[in-house]
């Protein structure tokens, strides 16, 4: 059901970007079986260790994970997280929406694989 929800909204992005449903209760598995396949996980998130996402290299091989709008990241998730992230910023309010976050971070990995790919 949601993909076919992705799939009316996308304008055909889903045929060429592949894309996988986890169900939360799954995650865990799933993000432990992205890192035994060399896959680094990437929170985007602020933790008190967390760098800035413009000076983060991102590995070709990566798995953003966001978090819950207004709870973040859960801690069972946060222990697999190899590096947290996050996105600076100016003001009061310290947080974004989850899928603003998400587009930042995707074009931020975006940007540096063409940069790489042009060398």
């Amino acid at each position: 059901q949601k993909m076919d929800n992705f799939k009316s909204i996308s304008v055909g992005a889903n045929e060429w970007i592949t894309i996988e449903e986890c169900p939360e209760r799954d995650l865990l598995d799933w993000l432990l079986k992205r890192k035994e396949e060399c896959y680094t996980i990437v929170g985007i998130e602020q933790t008190s260790s967390s760098g800035c996402i413009s000076d983060y290299k991102f590995p070709k091989k990566t798995v953003l994970l966001l978090g819950k709008e207004r709870e973040g990241i859960p801690i069972e998730f946060l222990h697999v997280v190899d590096v947290c992230v996050e996105i600076p910023q100016l003001g009061i309010i310290r947080s974004l929406n989850v899928h603003v976050s998400g587009a930042i971070s995707i074009w931020e990995y975006s940007k540096q694989q063409m940069v790489k790919n042009q060398k």
